[in-house]
């Protein structure tokens, strides 16, 4: 057996989502849409916990609506494992409610690029290959858009 292959093997049943925005908006007003909860619900959960801080909780609750982004009650939660402010912040994701929802992380990382302007890194990293991924790799484009069109709209 080539253990080479049986490791390509394994290694290409993980996936990763990566998004590369540009937002016209400082990090600051960006860092502070994807961590205060009253910011983070205008363009992406309809409640929010975030505790800003290593060691922080997170809780999202998404409640089913007529859209292709929320077709059931949906609770993701993990914990902040890495905070930067107006830089970076990282917490594990994963919605304990699906038995099949692997363990991941979502990592926001901004970058000033000018006066006015930020660019925004995000990877949500860990999936399985399958429908969990396809579903929240379409979801995170549609909501990156909501986010763009929230912090652009001042």
């Amino acid at each position: 057996m080539n253990t080479n292959a049986a490791a390509g093997e394994q290694e290409s049943e993980t996936k990763e989502i990566r998004k590369t925005i540009l937002i016209d908006a400082s990090p600051e007003v960006v860092f502070k849409a994807i961590i205060d909860p009253n910011e983070f619900t205008n363009w992406f959960p309809d409640q929010v916990i975030l505790e800003p801080k290593v060691g922080g909780k997170v809780k999202f609750s998404f409640y089913k609506a007529d859209t292709e982004y929320r077709q059931i009650d949906y609770f993701p939660e993990g914990t902040v494992i890495e905070f930067i402010p107006n830089q970076k912040i990282s917490y594990t994701y994963r919605e304990p409610n699906i038995a099949s929802f692997p363990n991941t992380i979502v990592t926001w990382e901004l970058e000033k690029i000018e006066d006015n302007k930020t660019r925004l890194k995000l990877s949500h990293t860990g999936f399985k290959v399958g429908e969990i991924f396809k579903k929240h790799d379409e979801g995170w484009s549609h909501f990156l858009v909501e986010l763009t069109k929230y912090c652009q709209s001042g």
